[in-house]
């Protein structure tokens, strides 16, 4: 939640638009630790199902990209992150 809101503020301030149908599944701590997403593919199925074309991941996760749906592999991006700038970064259009 926190990162949402860091997100929207900078957007704001920069006048960016953030890209369309992004969704984001791990939490970052008010001083920017990144944790890993609990139930990886569960999180993404869902997102997939309500329309969302690109989903923001820790690095931490990566291992997990082998057991997503190649049906949703096909329908939307999968970007992984490491820091906290990267998430602003591809979050922004």
């Amino acid at each position: 939640m926190v990162e949402l809101c860091l997100v929207s503020i900078i957007s704001s301030v920069f006048s960016k638009k953030l890209k369309p149908a992004l969704g984001n599944i791990s939490n970052i701590s008010i001083v920017g630790a990144i944790e890993r997403a609990i139930n990886f593919r569960d999180k993404v199925s869902i997102l997939s199902e309500n329309g969302v074309k690109t989903v923001l991941v820790p690095m931490d996760n990566l291992a997990g990209l082998s057991t997503l749906p190649i049906t949703f592999l096909g329908k939307a991006d999968v970007s992984f992150y490491g820091k906290t700038q990267m998430i602003i970064q591809k979050m922004m259009l």
